[in-house]
């Protein structure tokens, strides 16, 4: 018998019926019900002759709705597709038709994002279905959920089937469909709720979004029975307060961009969050100094996790509180690590021959596991670039030291050569982040007349007004070698930055190119 997340629903159901599964708001649906109605929507797609294969696609905003069609696709062997609402009419009708989805579910104040590709979509066929208000789309959720008796004919799935295609967020190019298997999936929901400790009495809060790999980080309730907290539309850092104290949350994540956001305000504030005892962060790089500042405002232990898409999330590696707590109370290097390896994978540091390297020596991190995708949709050299005998190209520079904690330098494509020197902009942002006027910082390359590339950072200084580029030098000059030392410093109000929080290298690079940033030199 193959086991899949879809079983864990009905066992869940079962066993725990009138637990609740998901809070939103005042809102809230428990196992049982959220089993039923995702049998419903199955039905209701079923008698639309959507089946095994055939591609569903959600365009919300995070609400219940959201998780009751995953599960109905879950049930169908459809795979599921998340679009993104901040995207624009063009990115959304690129993933929708990219992906061959034959139906879109979409979130009513979603409508007037897509501007005219509703028309185009079901001109060409696709079911459209609307929820939460008025629409004005051919079909309306909560009608097809009303007259579906909820009987449906569970098809015969396997381990390879796939579950759900997960877009990147295109910091390296355009978005790519990574391909997701039920057996991916589920392995990567068991694997982390073990690694992160969650038992079924948690209260866990991720207040991300579902277009992307989070999704499974959201949804991996599944296999526990925890109650899972949404955000209630989208991410509000005050919202956040309150629902982690009205719902007594006590396992929640963050990016390090809501990390410097939650640490400031409840500095200025008397807000505490008692209920919580464990703050897992991940998505971009977290400087030493800001998990520093996090263990003394939060008061609870703190994890740090990396993961990529074509890993179905499958969270790689876990900097688990004692290490932390090593970190902090002497062993300075432990908190540029991201954790030590999940025993579900097996991990690699190799050369770019595909060599392996000792201990402490950077490469390119190649990883084997039963999450990792299939490959990426309609890419075939792509897939054959990253996928390996078995084995997966990150793009992720780090290297393994000798207690086997993972150390991440960069991705290949942010590498700075500078003359003949290769400078890792994580290690150069590291250092400058420790200056106390830095709020944050982002490094790159820039093209040089003489160097080929300089190293240049871009700041967000706490106090402008007091703010010495000389002395920002000097500062550097002490603590990194001469050749990382930025050349060119340039005060900002913002760094661009995706969804999930990571700096855009690529649009900060774009500033200088287009004349929005300058540097003294040629760059003609």
């Amino acid at each position: 018998m193959t086991t899949l997340v879809r079983d864990y629903l009905v066992r869940a159901a079962k066993a725990m019926p009138k637990r609740i599964a998901f809070y939103e708001g005042e809102r809230s649906i428990d196992w049982a019900t959220l089993n039923e109605r995702a049998c419903r929507f199955a039905k209701a797609l079923q008698t639309k002759n959507i089946g095994k294969g055939d591609v569903v696609a959600i365009l919300s905003h995070e609400h219940i709705e959201v998780y009751e069609a995953f599960h109905a696709c879950l049930k169908l062997g459809a795979p599921r597709v998340g679009v993104n609402w901040r995207y624009s009419p063009k990115e959304m009708l690129y993933v929708i038709q990219n992906s061959k989805a034959k139906v879109v579910l979409v979130q009513a104040n979603c409508v007037p994002l897509m501007g005219d590709v509703a028309e185009q979509l079901i001109s060409e066929g696709v079911l459209l279905i609307g929820y939460g208000g008025d629409h004005n789309l051919p079909y309306d959720y909560q009608e097809l959920l009303a007259k579906s008796d909820g009987k449906v004919d569970l098809p015969v799935l396997e381990n390879d089937d796939l579950a759900a295609i997960s877009y990147t967020s295109g910091t390296t190019g355009s978005p790519k469909g990574v391909l997701l298997s039920q057996h991916a999936l589920k392995d990567a929901m068991i694997n982390t709720v073990l690694n992160m400790g969650l038992t079924p009495d948690d209260v866990w809060y991720a207040p991300t979004s579902s277009a992307w790999i989070t999704f499974v980080l959201i949804t991996m309730n599944t296999v526990n029975g925890m109650t899972s907290v949404l955000p209630e539309g989208d991410f509000d850092v005050d919202q956040y307060f309150e629902h982690i104290n009205k719902r007594k949350v006590t396992v929640t994540i963050m990016v390090p961009l809501m990390m410097r956001r939650m640490i400031q305000i409840m500095e200025e504030t008397d807000i505490k969050i008692p209920s919580v005892r464990l703050i897992t962060y991940g998505s971009s790089p977290t400087t030493p100094q800001l998990i520093r500042k996090a263990a003394e405002t939060f008061n609870c232990d703190l994890m740090q996790m990396y993961g990529v898409t074509e890993t179905t999330g499958g969270w790689i590696c876990f900097m688990r509180p004692e290490d932390t707590e090593r970190g902090l109370n002497g062993e300075d290097h432990l908190l540029r690590s991201c954790g030590r390896p999940a025993l579900h994978f097996d991990i690699e540091i190799r050369d770019d021959n595909g060599a392996a390297l000792e201990p402490n020596t950077s490469g390119e991190i190649w990883l084997k596991s039963d999450t990792l995708m299939s490959g990426y949709l309609d890419l075939e050299e792509q897939t054959k670039e990253v996928l390996n005998k078995g084995w997966l190209r990150t793009n992720d520079l780090g290297y393994l030291d000798d207690e086997g904690f993972l150390y991440l330098t960069d991705r290949k494509n942010n590498l700075i050569i500078t003359g003949s020197a290769n400078v890792f902009p994580s290690m150069v942002e590291n250092v400058l982040d420790e200056h106390p006027n830095v709020a944050e910082v982002g490094v790159i390359g820039v093209p040089h007349p003489e160097w080929d590339e300089a190293v240049v950072a871009l700041i967000i200084a706490k106090d402008k007004a007091a703010f010495d580029c000389d002395e920002m030098v000097a500062f550097s000059k002490a603590r990194m070698a001469k050749f990382e030392v930025p050349k060119h410093i340039v005060l900002v109000d913002e760094l661009p930055k995706g969804l999930t929080g990571k700096m855009l290298k690529k649009d900060m690079q774009a500033m200088f190119k287009d004349g929005r940033l300058s540097v003294p030199w040629d760059l003609a």
